[in-house]
Formats: C-alpha cells, sequence, structure tokens
C-alpha cells in the first residue's frame, strides 16, 4: 500500500505545481512564465520571512522571547485551518480523478491517504517557512539548548498535521450533507461560507483579545497571553514547552494527538468515502418536462447569464472568490457595531481605518475576483466558447459583468452599514460610494487581463485553477499593491488632502480599466 500512497501522491504534486509541463513542454514562453512565477513565489517567501522575523525580534525585545514558538505555531495552525477548509471537500472528494484512479490497482484507502498527503505536504511547506525564520531570531536572542533546534524542526514537519485534519473533518462533513441535497453546490457553498464567516468572526475577536492582552505583557504581565493561547490551542503551548523547556513528554503528546486524531479520521472516512463520491456526483432527473414558449435574450445577457450558472456551479470557484467580498460587509459591521479606534486596535492597523476606510472598503473584493481565473475556468471547453456567434468583445463584457453582479449586493449591504455608523457629509459619503466602486470596476478587468496573460486550460482539478494558478497569485498581487501604495501615501503624508488623493485615485483606477479595454480584441484572439 505505501507504493501506492507514495506514486499517487508523487502524480498528485507533480500535477499541482506543474513541474511535468516545465519539464517535458517545448513550449519556451510557458517555461519563462514557470520560471517568472518561481521568482514570484520567492520574492513572497522573502516577505513572509521578514514579517515573522519582525513580529519575533519584537515579541523578543518586549522581554517575552519564550513566547515566540507558542505564537508562531498558533499563528500556522489557524491560517492552515482557515485556507484548508475551502480545499478539503473538493480534494478529498474530487470524483473526477476518483473516477480515474479507482480503475487502478489501488485500494480506497491509498487515495484518501494520497491526496491527505498532498495537502499536506504543502502545509507543512508553509508551517517550515514560518518557524525556521523564528526559531533563527529565538536562538540569536535567547540563545537556547541544541533541543529546541531537534524539537522545532520535529515541530515544523508535524504542525500541519492537526489543524489538516479537523479542517478535513469540516469538509467531509459539508460533502456528506450536501451529498444528500438535491442542490448540492448551492448547499455546500452556504455551509462553507457560514464556517468561514465564523472563523473569520472568531479571528477578528481572537486578535482583539491579544491586542489588549500586548499592553499588560509589556507591564511584566506575558501568563495572560500564555493562558490565552492555551485556552484558544493547547498544542501551541506543548510544543512551545518541548522547544523551549526541553520537554519530551510535551512533544509525545503533541505527535501522540495529531497522529491519533488523523488516523482515526482516516479509519471512519474509508467506511463512507465510496458512497459520498457517487452521490455528489447524482444527478436528479425529471420527466415533467412541458414545451413553454421560447423567448429571446440579447447576446449579452445571455452570455452573463452563462458566466453566472458556471461560476455558481463549482463550489470552490465560489467560496475562494467570495471571501473578500464577506471581508468587506464583515468590516462595514465592526464600524457599525464597533468605535474606529477599538477597531483599529484589533485589526493592527492604528491610524489607518479612519483615514483610508474607502480604500480599504474597495481592495477587499480586488484581492481575488471571479474573473481572475473565468478565462481559466473554461477549460478543454474554451474552444467551444469560440465557436459561439458573439464578438470578443461580447465576452470581455460577460465575464466582467458577472464580477459586478455577485459583487453588487455585498457592496449596497456594506455601504448601508457604513451609512448608519458615520452618518458621513456630501464629501465623505461620495468618497465612501465612489472608492470601492472604481476598486471593483478595476479589480473585475484587472482580473481578467491577468488571466488572459496566464491562462490554464489542461487542469484536471477546480482547485489547481482557483487556489494555485499564476493567475490568482499575479491577481493578489495587483490587488495588494493598489491597495498598499494609496493607504501608505494617506498615512505617511498626514497633511495631504485625503478627500483629493480619493479622486486622484479613482481616476487612475478608472483611467487603467479603460486602458486595458483597449487591446482587449488582440488578447483574446492570441488565446483563440
Amino acid at each position: 500500500m505505501m507504493r501506492q500512497i507514495k506514486l499517487l501522491t508523487k502524480v498528485s504534486l507533480q500535477g499541482m505545481f506543474g513541474f511535468n509541463e516545465f519539464r517535458h513542454t517545448r513550449d519556451r514562453s510557458k517555461k519563462i512564465r514557470y520560471c517568472l512565477m518561481g521568482l514570484l513565489w520567492g520574492l513572497l517567501i522573502v516577505m513572509l520571512a521578514g514579517y515573522v522575523c519582525m513580529i519575533s525580534v519584537g515579541l523578543a525585545a518586549a522581554g517575552i522571547g519564550r513566547l515566540i514558538p507558542a505564537v508562531l505555531v498558533m499563528g500556522v495552525s489557524l491560517v492552515v485551518l482557515f485556507f484548508t477548509i475551502f480545499k478539503a471537500g473538493p480534494v478529498l472528494f474530487d470524483r473526477k480523478a476518483y473516477e480515474k484512479q479507482i480503475a487502478l490497482p489501488v485500494n480506497v484507502r491509498s487515495i484518501i491517504v494520497s491526496r491527505f498527503l498532498t495537502m499536506y505536504i504543502t502545509n507543512m511547506l508553509l508551517g517550515l517557512l514560518v518557524l525556521l525564520p523564528g526559531m533563527a531570531v529565538y536562538g540569536v536572542m535567547e540563545k537556547p539548548e541544541g533541543a529546541f533546534y531537534f524539537y522545532g524542526i520535529l515541530a515544523g514537519i508535524f504542525l500541519p498535521l492537526l489543524p489538516l485534519t479537523v479542517a478535513s473533518v469540516l469538509g467531509a462533513l459539508i460533502a456528506g450533507i450536501s451529498s444528500r441535497w438535491r442542490y448540492k453546490n448551492l448547499v455546500s457553498i452556504v455551509l462553507t461560507l457560514v464556517l468561514v464567516c465564523a472563523l473569520m468572526a472568531g479571528s477578528m475577536s481572537m486578535s482583539g483579545m491579544e491586542e489588549s492582552e500586548l499592553g499588560a505583557m509589556l507591564q511584566q504581565a506575558a501568563e495572560m497571553m500564555e493562558e490565552q493561547i492555551q485556552r484558544i490551542y493547547p498544542p501551541a503551548v506543548w510544543i512551545a514547552d518541548a522547544m523551549v523547556q526541553g520537554n519530551p513528554t510535551k512533544m509525545a503528546l503533541f505527535l501522540a494527538v495529531s497522529l491519533g486524531g488523523f488516523l482515526l479520521f482516516l479509519e471512519i472516512l474509508q467506511r463512507f468515502y465510496v458512497n459520498i463520491c457517487m452521490l455528489l456526483g447524482a444527478r436528479e432527473t425529471k420527466g415533467n418536462y412541458r414545451m413553454k414558449e421560447l423567448r429571446e435574450k440579447s447576446v449579452l445577457g445571455t452570455m452573463v447569464e452563462r458566466e453566472l450558472r458556471h461560476y455558481f456551479s463549482s463550489s470552490v470557484y465560489v467560496v475562494n472568490t467570495m471571501v473578500g467580498e464577506l471581508l468587506m460587509v464583515l468590516l462595514a459591521g465592526a464600524v457599525l457595531f464597533m468605535d474606529m479606534d477599538s477597531l483599529e486596535t484589533m485589526l493592527g492597523l492604528p491610524g489607518v481605518v479612519r483615514r483610508a476606510l474607502p480604500v480599504l472598503m474597495g481592495a477587499l473584493p480586488v484581492m481575488m475576483p471571479l474573473t481572475a481565473c473565468s478565462i481559466s475556468m473554461e477549460g478543454k471547453q474554451w474552444w467551444m466558447l469560440q465557436t459561439l456567434p458573439v464578438t470578443r468583445k461580447d465576452m470581455i463584457q460577460s465575464k466582467v459583468a458577472a464580477q459586478l453582479l455577485v459583487v453588487l449586493p455585498f457592496y449596497l449591504v456594506s455601504e448601508i452599514l457604513l451609512f448608519l455608523a458615520l452618518r458621513p457629509g456630501w464629501a465623505d459619503g461620495l468618497s465612501l460610494l465612489a472608492v470601492p466602486a472604481a476598486y471593483i470596476i478595476f479589480g473585475a478587468r484587472a482580473g481578467l487581463a491577468v488571466n488572459e496573460l496566464f491562462p490554464l486550460f489542461d487542469w484536471e482539478s477546480e482547485v489547481r485553477v482557483v487556489k494555485q494558478s499564476a493567475s490568482t497569485m499575479v491577481t493578489m498581487l495587483v490587488g495588494l499593491v493598489t491597495a498598499a501604495v494609496p493607504v501608505v501615501i494617506l498615512v505617511a503624508v498626514p497633511g495631504a488632502s485625503v478627500y483629493g488623493g480619493y479622486l486622484a485615485l479613482v481616476a487612475l483606477l478608472l483611467a487603467a480599466t479603460w486602458g486595458m479595454n483597449l487591446g482587449i480584441g488582440d488578447k483574446i484572439k492570441r488565446l483563440s
């Protein structure tokens, strides 16, 4: 069985990261794109390491360096839990991949373990990338014994196992519940989004507690934070005790709980795995079809309806591209129910929210618009779209319009909450309306422009397109830059006119959107 698991995991990882295509393709442009993506990943890794080092140095300078391992472990675990919930169900219960693999001489247990290992290896790399810089800072400033490094590396290897198991359990529950319903995708989307909202609300309230406790820690009361971590995630304290105190019992306890939880989950899941996969792929048919009057629709309306049907048919697509909109509503709700000082303290952005709120509201849905992978999601059916009697301009407009229609309800709810909370004057009110709207329009078109440059059609799993493609990564980077630059300027230059900055920002975003539309025909023609 180990050989089966090894081969299945190897094939899955090579397909996920595109190693086979990079090695065997003769298309020079594809190899250049992979190299550029490697450079981008390298830049992100350096930025992550720098951020971790800054946090670790800050904790050590405050005299609470012993909490560095616990804080980093809890942070990694929460990130793994949050992002794995999005893909646990689709990866574990990918029916198409299951039908291909079950025809091979492999058993169900090997398929489940290989899919779990695929997620585990990627998250293990994330854990090590966070822990190793923090361990380096701790080693320089605290001078620990050699056991610290041994237990730290051991913890980094097994750290994602427990949160990954919890996320997989939640993903399996969502898949199992939704498989019993007629509208499986809708139920899966609703359950996942409810769970994501609960996690985000919980993390926001938890971050507020940590900030309030930080002042107490600086007054030599670090035990409060340690107790908080112990209450929220005890394994983080077990790992910290093993690393700092050289306690093998705590490390053994962590490994036993992690491995025991995974093996128990595996044993239970394999009993229901085949049934869940089959039910998720089942389709109900009706025999009560009646011919009705045929109605004619406009080309654009038909194309937009097609895009929305395609969008809502994939729970992976919806959940991963709707997080920004949910965060926008949550931020507006926080402004309504909290005072501005408390909100800035909770977010760790003192002086930023008050001065750059319209920018923050607009930047959230830009991070991951559905247009960032809408072309790639066509997959091997892209050629069929090219044969329809529609213009290339109609294709672009329909995809952008679909994004705007999806964002519109969240935008309206957010604006209503903000106006109820702030009671703004005409200038502030216009800024709250115009800046997010300009960002949303720009993000819809920018995501599509990036996807034109980095299309991916030969995919096997939607997870690769939505979460791991070059297009989504570059789009997130574009959104981050377009948000960070104006925020930094507004905060760093307090004497500058806020309304003048908002006006210039709206003009630049709309001009960039107009500029991207100038070459609309040529780029789509190249893709065809």
